[in-house]
């Protein structure tokens, strides 16, 4: 697992366009959920349209993102997004493992 999280934590960098100092050296996914939530949260805050780009980079459904903006308790809105977020990455690196010629 812990290559796969490494290449999470890759995408989610190059995704949000971040420093990789800015998610710093994670061995566990809550290492990773939690050092990525800080980032959602503050780009929630503070440039939403960063934020809304990252979504399609990392390519999320609109959908998903605008009913977890409408109806969660805005207290987890962070939180909610971190997790789809982790999910969708882990996806894709299942993916490219699953189709990778090895």
């Amino acid at each position: 697992m812990s290559e796969d999280l490494l290449t999470t934590s890759k995408l989610i960098i190059k995704d949000f366009n971040l420093e990789e100092s800015d998610l710093p050296s994670v061995k566990a996914v809550e290492d990773l959920r939690a050092a990525l939530l800080k980032i959602v949260s503050y780009l929630l805050n503070n440039d939403f349209e960063k934020f809304i780009l990252a979504m399609y980079r990392i390519d999320i459904s609109e959908t998903k993102v605008k009913t977890i903006l409408a109806t969660s308790d805005p207290e987890n809105i962070a939180s909610e997004l971190t997790d789809l977020i982790i999910e969708r990455e882990l996806q894709k690196v299942e993916t490219r493992k699953k189709y990778s010629s090895n």
